[in-house]
């Protein structure tokens, strides 16, 4: 016997591939995916052209578009079928210039676009300059080289029985100018409204905004495009003294709502001023709070929203125990900067501080004017990138008595030193400041001609210097006309309105008189 064979016996029996006991099959080969590239088509574009290999459908490279910018994006168009560039700003008012990026300006670098305003057709780089208070051709400058003409024909705006009255405030409200002035009535004080138009014509009958019998005076004006909002000082308190207050007012000079008192203490609270940043007004004014009896005052100031509520309490923005008085507010795109007048160097001088909008101090308080001055009537505004700050020297025994002016950067670094504005040979007083963009309108009442005082504007450089000669702005045939304590505001096509205090009929009342803005071609 032989076992081993026996042992190999069922190992020969399964025959060759059968080791694993499993049925062996030839494999199937999968279903062919196409014959011809069309097959394999997808139907989109920019994903590449698919094609046919050995009854494979192989996928086609995406198409690579080239030349992507900050301004533009190159990339594939599947409805084109083709590589299309797409800029990163819109044309929406179709003029052949787009707009800059969001974020960016017209000049700045990578702006992609250089239409200041892209809602309006006739606004663009390179078209022509007409007199608007518009920037027409993005170049950085309204009106560019407008020259501003008065026009001679000054109008009383306040009536014949409101004497002696005084200019508050001027705003141009869309279709009007509305004026706000104090004026004396059956021997009380109160604060009146007008509107003028544009021709400078009054265009109704003034309206009484403080009717309790008590003295009030004022108002300062701001415009926040739908409504004016309106600060005066008033006496209608028990105690007698003066406090702040404020309401909001239809273009009309319709009140929207009962007076709101916005000081609340001992002492008087008088010269306020106001502002609208963009999103809520701010009021400054004097407050003899701290130190009653003792005629040191301290600027404070309010936040109160475009409805007229109050937002937070009173803040008060000056600490030097000094007298704080007469305070100017401006506002730019990130803060407020607030110009004063305070005797803690021992004379009077002009100071400067800057804070956000929510009133925080940004800067410490710094001196403008000139050691050796007396300087007052402090004004501040924004004009493009820088503040500028104006008064008038007042001391006696000043070799001369005249309007100075210096600029600050938004930080509130000095840029250009004081330096003198007017230089005739009487007094120069009462400075009233116009930002134009690329340079500032300056009004000021002096005494050249004798006793009665006119009214000057003279427009300057955004470092001060002079760009045009001194007009005179008010004279009669009977020659000077006292006319002092001048208000601008931009008005329409240009123009600019004024508002001020004259006595030509015998009674000091308040008048209104425009520049007319021209542009040589």
């Amino acid at each position: 016997m032989r076992p081993w064979r026996l042992g190999l016996l069922p190992w020969l029996a399964l025959g060759c591939g059968s080791r694993t006991g499993l049925h062996v099959r030839d494999a199937e080969a999968p279903p062919p995916q196409c014959a011809t590239d069309p097959d394999c088509d997808n139907g989109v574009f920019c994903d590449g052209a698919e094609t046919c290999r050995e009854e494979r459908c192989i996928p086609g490279a995406p198409l690579i578009c080239l030349g992507s910018t900050a301004c533009a994006v190159v990339a594939c168009d599947e409805d084109a079928r083709m590589c299309r560039t797409t800029p990163a700003t819109e044309d929406r008012d179709r003029d052949g210039f787009r707009a800059p990026r969001p974020g960016s300006l017209p000049g700045a670098p990578d702006r992609c676009g250089d239409d200041c305003d892209d809602n309006d057709p006739e606004v663009h780089p390179g078209a022509v300059e007409r007199c608007n208070g518009v920037d027409d051709d993005c170049n950085g400058i309204i009106d560019d080289n407008a020259t501003l003409t008065p026009t001679g024909d000054a109008v009383r705006v306040s009536e014949a029985v409101v004497a002696p009255s005084g200019p508050g405030g001027v705003q141009w409200t869309g279709s009007r100018y509305g004026v706000s002035y104090w004026g004396y009535d059956s021997g009380r004080a109160h604060v009146y409204f007008r509107q003028v138009e544009a021709s400078g014509a009054p265009a109704a009958v003034q309206q009484q905004v403080t009717t309790t019998p008590s003295d009030a005076f004022g108002a300062a004006l701001a415009w926040n495009g739908r409504i004016l909002g309106a600060v005066w000082q008033d006496r209608r308190d028990p105690s007698g003294g003066y406090e702040i207050y404020f309401n909001r007012l239809t273009p009309e000079g319709e009140r929207l709502g009962p007076d709101q008192r916005i000081s609340f203490a001992p002492g008087f609270s008088i010269n306020p001023n106001i502002v609208w940043t963009g999103e809520e007004f701010v009021l400054v004014w004097q407050d003899e709070r701290d130190t009653v009896g003792q005629g040191s005052y301290e600027v404070y100031a309010q936040r109160i929203d475009g409805e007229g509520r109050l937002i937070l309490p009173n803040q008060r923005l000056t600490r030097e125990r000094a007298n704080s008085e007469a305070p100017a507010v401006a506002v730019n795109d990130t803060g407020l900067a607030l110009a004063w007048m305070d005797g803690r160097s021992g004379r009077r001088a002009v100071w400067f501080a800057t804070f956000t909008r929510g009133l925080t101090r940004v800067t410490a308080d710094r001196q403008v004017s000139l050691p050796e001055q007396s300087a007052i009537g402090a004004q501040v505004v924004w004009n493009r990138d820088r503040w500028t700050i104006a008064w008038f020297d007042d001391d006696e025994a000043s070799p001369d008595h005249e309007v100075w002016g210096a600029t600050r950067d938004a930080t509130g670094n000095p840029q250009v030193l004081p330096r003198r504005l007017t230089t005739d040979p009487g007094f120069s007083r009462y400075p009233s400041l116009l930002p134009l963009g690329d340079r500032v309108l300056v009004a000021w009442a002096d005494d050249r001609d004798g006793a009665q005082y006119s009214l000057w504007a003279r427009t300057f450089n955004a470092d001060l210097t002079p760009l045009s000669a001194e007009s005179r702005v008010t004279r009669t045939a009977m020659g000077p006309t006292a006319s002092v304590y001048p208000l601008l505001a931009r008005g329409p096509e240009g123009d600019v309105g004024v508002l001020f205090r004259d006595q030509r009929e015998g009674r000091i009342q308040a008048w209104f008189t425009r520049l007319r803005c021209a542009i040589p071609r």
